[in-house]
């Protein structure tokens, strides 16, 4: 999955770098010809402007003109556009006698005055198609990859402890001793528990996390760790304020004690299976259910799940 992401990302940024590239391949040739357009009007207008004064050849008067003028005329004007991005080079003013490099481009133009028409040709540096690429689309493009490989990667993490923070919440269970409450922290729903249930369910999970492996049979005496726990929580109660009747003999109607607590749990667990089946104190099943196999002790209680509050 990962894997058919990053191949979306990488063609994406491959037609963005298409796109840059074609739109700075298609501006630079309008560019191109515009300067090239300009390019030949100055050329018209210097030679126009000189025209009076350079010797050229015209067959109307029978006149040969000035090779040499014109040709010392020329490097001069070559020397004037030197500095031009194109590099122009003039070739032939009123002739055809002229070389050109392979790498460069002709462009013959001429313009007509009252007396005779004027040609001339000069030569531009010859453009490549690495001289269309553009390293600013590629460089835009790659940053383009990164800035959506970070956000993917930024969006993946916050995802990731999202679901950390509600796996995080679904596993706990708060046991509100001075509300007498038990609450599921992630649905924020609660149900409130009298005094000798809440007691007891609260030290028989901090017996079960102590001795996970005990044996907690409903045939036998309370052991008297687990009843010692029950009334310390019960004198807790009394320092709250909830209390001032007798403690209680967790030992009696201990079923009784035990489907109050299953019936909230049921209540405030219904959709986190995971966090009822630790802390859901069994129910005895079928013949000979009362046996020695059965017990109602909590098994692999992890602290992280509990929480109490007024301990």
């Amino acid at each position: 999955m990962l894997n058919v992401k990053k191949n979306k990302q990488i063609l994406l940024c491959i037609l963005v770098f298409l796109v840059f590239q074609l739109v700075y391949g298609v501006a630079k040739r309008i560019n191109l010809v515009n300067a090239e357009y300009q390019l030949t009007q100055h050329i018209e207008n210097r030679i126009a402007k000189d025209l009076n004064r350079l010797p050229l050849p015209d067959p109307n008067k029978s006149s040969a003109g000035n090779d040499l003028a014109v040709a010392n005329y020329i490097t001069a004007l070559n020397e004037k556009l030197m500095h031009h991005p194109l590099l122009p080079k003039v070739l032939a003013i009123q002739s055809n006698n002229y070389d050109v490099g392979s790498n460069r481009k002709v462009v013959t133009h001429q313009f007509s005055t009252p007396t005779q028409v004027v040609r001339f040709a000069f030569s531009l540096k010859k453009l490549g198609l690495f001289d269309y690429f553009s390293w600013l689309a590629l460089i835009a493009s790659i940053g383009f990859y990164f800035l959506v490989n970070y956000r993917y990667d930024l969006k993946l993490t916050k995802n990731n402890l999202v679901v950390e923070s509600i796996d995080e919440e679904r596993a706990r269970l708060v046991i509100d001793l001075e509300q007498k409450l038990l609450i599921n922290s992630r649905t924020h729903t609660s149900v409130p528990l009298a005094n000798k249930p809440l007691c007891f369910y609260t030290a028989l999970i901090e017996y079960c996390m102590a001795q996970p492996d005990v044996l907690l049979n409903q045939n036998k005496e309370l052991p008297d760790e687990l009843v010692s726990l029950a009334n310390k929580y019960f004198y807790r109660l009394t320092e709250l304020g909830h209390t001032i009747r007798k403690r209680p003999n967790f030992s009696n109607s201990l079923e009784k004690t035990l489907s109050e607590i299953r019936a909230a749990l049921d209540e405030i667990l219904l959709d986190d299976i995971e966090l009822k089946d630790m802390l859901y104190p069994p129910k005895a099943h079928g013949e000979g259910s009362r046996s020695k196999l059965h017990h109602y002790g909590l098994r692999n209680v992890d602290t992280d799940q509990i929480e109490i509050i007024g301990k």
